[in-house]
């Protein structure tokens, strides 16, 4: 085997019609150094083995379609395919399928959800299997010129254990002449005391177990012992068993066998090495030196527990395994020579002498950190979509609850005039619309969808969290705002920028376990040609400085450049999702701005967030001008809506304002309403999201009965996506809730006064 077939990655096929299965199989394998073609069906599998032919496949058992069993059967009858390893996956633990599976061709059967390390270890073993097996099929093929030529033994035996084929290297192994050996039992010339445990080797081949690296002793024909070492595999086309010996007796020839292996190992890219039963480490690759960073001369002779400071619970689990079994398979942590913190996938085996003891143990362990730290962000990144996706629900929900709160305030108002109470509605309102503003921000954080900008006092801001520092943080944290009489807005969304700030102020208290001051500023700045030169991100023009600083226990530099990293948290576990400053960065971003950060150790951190100004400042303020509240004529609107709350205080909020209501609880109500008062009804006010018949739906059904219709579309989700489904069917207006009466009273007058 030369160098070139060592290092060109091996290639698998997997077939699954999982999309995600392919994605996470294929991300272990891509990662372990293989070459991955997906497929996710047996027709696309047959084209991809037209095009190229794989070393291994992964076939799902069970797919509509072309089930594993049809495709496997199918790539048996190409002669071209035959020879391919197939391991079947299934959910199922079913001995019937297993045997199926076996019966028509399988290699072997891994049930999911299957441990990774499992996975791969039995990739690797057929892998290694296959290639034994691509050998001794050449050697087969090729056998006048390897028989001439080669220093080993190339031995062909009978399902009796009876020799057929003896190469000439037999004579220098065994002192006999190869025609001396053809037709005896090759147990004859076993040396006795190791002739049962050759036997029970030898059954093990002949029932389709491969052997490598198998020793035993032989008499030779002038008495004397020789130390064979064999690799086996059973034929059962030709019912006979293929073997290469190679003769371990002379010391010269141990010499250049151990030579041509360390060669082999320091190609690979895992760490191997071999520790005596006492721990220490007698030989160290070159791939171990890449790993852990210590070289050869380094590390042998140093003991291996002392050296890489594996995790002491698991290492006494494998220790005992390895004792039990022979060999271990796992994952294990360790520290490199640099100190840093290793996750390998370790394969453990001990290594006996001819007596049957233990001398060495064989450790080949393949760095995995990486591959760890992409898993952990891929089941975080799943977390999040199933969080964005619950989050759509329960905004939809807040929304219909919010929204009768923000009818009924305009009509309690004119109700209740004295100033008590109209206190209290202004509490209720204001309360309200921080609550749209949060499930805004839930709609924009789970579904990506950008804030509305408005114009936005950040003086205002900075107050409303003032007033959530005192109430919530712990008492040793005090709270200092230094804002200037007169300050530029921004355009931005108040809530997005409210949660940017709330996330420094969080940063800040976590910073300061033992209490502190966190100070609260902002200021008019600008930046001309030489300060955003300088600063290399910035524009020429105006800005708004807020500054949030803490008295904490401050970072280092090497901290400072990862704590914008997704995920990256020195939080204790539970405490802190790594997600914090780098959503903060985000929205400053997507607002134009630029995020800065100061600190140092024990003095405390100081973050800046620069945001491009919106409009100067006018010097004084604007008094506030109540909303106008446009009245009807007596028309009649119909309302539809699933959420009775929202349907009665519509109809006590429209009839204050001089309508008729009519209502509909669902789309098949609404329209058969339609159908007996169309000449009647002035306009309709629908849902959007609604059981059985949805508002698009109902919608069509309406304009089927009157295509000049007058409908206003309303909804608790975004406001994109239903505005662009009411487009497609010509409806201009939506009130995105919870709506406002003053909203709700002037689309109304737009649809029913296009003119005015």
């Amino acid at each position: 085997m030369n160098l070139a077939s060592i290092t060109t990655p091996e290639t698998i096929l997997i077939i699954d019609d999982q999309e995600q299965n392919l994605h996470i199989i294929g991300t272990v394998l891509s990662m372990t150094g293989y070459k991955v073609i997906p497929a996710s069906s047996g027709e696309e599998a047959f084209e991809r083995l037209a095009a190229s032919t794989p070393d291994l496949i992964l076939l799902d058992m069970l797919m509509p379609g072309m089930s594993g069993i049809e495709v496997c059967n199918k790539i048996q009858e190409n002669a071209c395919w035959a020879d391919i390893p197939i391991i079947f996956l299934s959910a199922k633990d079913d001995k019937k399928l297993i045997v199926q599976a076996l019966e028509c061709g399988g290699v072997d059967y891994v049930t999911k959800p299957f441990n990774k390390a499992e996975l791969l270890s039995r990739v690797r073993t057929h892998l290694a299997l296959k290639r034994t097996s691509e050998l001794l099929r050449k050697l087969a093929e090729d056998k006048e010129r390897v028989l001439d030529s080669s220093p080993d033994a190339i031995c062909t035996f009978d399902a009796e254990g009876r020799c057929i084929r003896m190469s000439a290297a037999c004579e220098r192994i065994w002192g006999y002449l190869p025609e001396e050996m053809i037709g005896r039992a090759y147990l004859e010339f076993v040396h006795p005391e190791d002739r049962a445990k050759t036997g029970e080797i030898a059954a093990e081949i002949m029932a389709g177990t491969p052997t490598i690296g198998f020793e035993n002793r032989y008499l030779r024909k002038d008495g004397s012992i020789s130390h064979v070492m064999w690799s086996s595999r059973w034929s059962e086309a030709d019912q006979c068993m293929f073997s290469v010996a190679r003769d371990h007796t002379e010391r010269h020839q141990q010499e250049k066998q151990i030579a041509e292996q360390a060669a082999l190992i320091d190609q690979a890219r895992h760490a191997i090495m071999v520790s005596d039963t006492g721990g220490y480490i007698v030989f160290w690759s070159k791939g171990a030196e890449r790993v852990y960073g210590w070289t050869s001369a380094e590390a042998i002779g140093h003991h291996y527990e002392e050296l890489l400071q594996p995790a002491p619970s698991k290492l006494k689990i494998a220790q005992r395994i390895l004792g039990q079994k022979g060999a271990w398979n796992g994952e294990l942590d360790k520290v490199s020579k640099t100190g840093a913190r290793l996750t390998l996938d370790c394969r453990w085996t001990t290594l006996f002498n001819q007596a049957g003891l233990s001398i060495s143990y064989l450790h080949i362990d393949t760095d995995i950190t990486e591959w760890k730290r992409i898993e952990l962000q891929f089941l975080r990144a799943q977390r999040l979509e199933s969080i964005g996706t619950l989050a759509s629900g329960i905004a939809h929900d807040l929304n219909n609850v919010l929204a009768p709160i923000m009818m009924s305030l305009t009509v309690l108002r004119g109700r209740f005039p004295d100033s008590e109470t109209q206190e209290l509605l202004d509490i209720l309102e204001s309360s309200a619309q921080h609550g749209a503003g949060m499930v805004r921000q839930i709609l924009s954080f789970g579904r990506g969808v950008e804030g509305l900008k408005l114009e936005v006092e950040v003086g205002k801001l900075i107050i409303d969290l003032e007033k959530i520092i005192k109430d919530t943080f712990p008492k040793d944290i005090l709270v200092r705002t230094e804002i200037p009489v007169v300050l530029r807005t921004v355009l931005g969304d108040p809530t997005q920028l409210h949660q940017v700030l709330l996330n420094l102020c969080v940063n800040a208290r976590d910073a300061m376990p033992r209490g502190g001051t966190i100070t609260l500023s902002a200021e008019n700045i600008s930046f001309d040609e030489r300060d955003a030169a300088l600063d290399g991100e910035a524009s020429p023009g105006s800005y708004i400085m807020i500054q949030v600083v803490d008295t904490g226990t401050g970072m280092p530099p090497e901290l400072i450049e990862k704590i914008f990293d997704p995920f990256f948290t020195t939080k204790e576990p539970g405490r802190g999702t790594g997600l914090g400053l780098p959503t903060t960065l985000t929205i400053v971003k997507s607002h134009g701005g630029i995020l800065r950060v100061y600190s140092e150790l024990e003095k405390g951190t100081k973050f800046r967030v620069y945001l491009p100004v919106y409009a100067e400042p006018s010097g004084a303020e604007l008094a506030a001008e109540a909303p106008v509240l446009l009245r009807g004529k007596g028309e009649l609107i119909l309302v539809i809506d699933d959420e009775a709350s929202i349907r009665e205080i519509a109809k006590i909020t429209l009839e204050t304002f001089g309508y008729r209501v009519l209502l509909a609880c669902e789309g098949a109500e609404a329209v058969a309403i339609y159908a007996g008062r169309e000449k009647e009804i002035a306009a309709v006010l629908t849902d959007m999201m609604m059981p059985v018949m949805d508002g698009p739906t109902t919608i069509k059904a309406l304009l089927g009965i009157n295509p000049m219709a007058r409908i206003i579309g309303s909804g608790g989700l975004s406001a994109e996506s239903h505005v662009a489904q009411l487009a497609k069917l010509g409806v201009k207006e939506f009130l995105s809730k919870p709506y406002t009466v003053e909203k709700l009273l002037r689309t109304l007058r737009k649809i029913l006064d296009p003119r005015a």
